[in-house]
């Protein structure tokens, strides 16, 4: 049993389902993070072109 669950593609296939269910939503963050930054630069060059 030792062996078994140290096999390499036991380890590979728990990557993959660790791959498979992180993916969504590290993907939600990063498009949540990219509208972040655009919003925080159109505020900035509104202050900047304000004074």
């Amino acid at each position: 049993l030792y062996v078994l669950a140290n096999e390499p593609s036991v380890a590979l296939f728990r990557l993959q389902e660790h791959v498979r269910r992180s993916l969504p939503e590290l993907a939600q963050h990063k498009s949540d993070m990219q509208s972040w930054e655009e919003q925080s630069q159109g505020a900035i060059y509104t202050v900047e072109y304000a004074c």
